[in-house]
């Protein structure tokens, strides 16, 4: 039997739970998050929590997360470390919304320089992460909204995000773009990007 030992942590790297799971050594385990999900803070409408999960070397696993009707795996986001910089292109508009997702795997306070570069326009915003920490930061409604412009909402605008970590850490981002639908069932969400 191979054991997983794992510790959730809640948006401001507080730990909520650590448990473990025992699966086949010849098999894949999965890691069902629901039941250990408890005390997990609310951010963006959601519960938001970083998992870290230590196990042998070579052992498979997976995290599946029950949301609404739809079960999905949870895949382990890819860890940057130095002084990286992802640059990611993005299509601003009144008809779309962008959720910018920090996991911080650092013992210390990340920061992450967030620069947004459309039309003649590149506002600058640093956002902090706490150790063992995540944020969910909308880039329309947090952001956008303390740069005293307009233009974006008129149409669909060509834009691209950097984003750069401040300092030496073990960061991860992933960038998710909503559609509204008319209803919740007919939102469109997709990953435009993860680092």
């Amino acid at each position: 039997m191979i054991v997983a030992s794992c510790r959730l942590f809640d948006v401001e790297g507080a730990p909520v739970n650590t448990f473990q799971v025992e699966f086949p050594s010849s098999e894949a385990g999965l890691i069902e998050l629901e039941p250990f999900m408890t005390g997990l803070k609310m951010q963006g409408g959601i519960p938001q929590g970083h998992l870290v999960v230590t196990s042998p070397a070579g052992t498979r696993h997976f995290c599946r997360q029950q949301s609404g009707q739809c079960p999905q795996l949870v895949s382990s986001p890819t860890l940057i470390g130095g002084r990286e910089h992802s640059f990611i292109p993005i299509v601003l508009g009144a008809a779309r919304e962008h959720l910018l997702l920090f996991v911080n795997a650092s013992t210390d306070v990340s920061q992450v320089v967030v620069r947004l570069f459309y039309g003649s326009r590149s506002p600058e915003w640093t956002v902090s992460i706490p150790a063992y920490g995540c944020s969910a930061v909308s880039l329309e409604d947090e952001l956008l909204r303390s740069f005293n412009d307009s233009s974006w909402q008129k149409g669909a605008v060509q834009g691209y995000v950097r984003l750069s970590p401040r300092v030496q850490s073990n960061l991860a981002c992933q960038i998710l773009e909503r559609i509204p639908g008319e209803t919740a069932e007919n939102e469109q969400y997709r990953c435009l990007q993860s680092w």
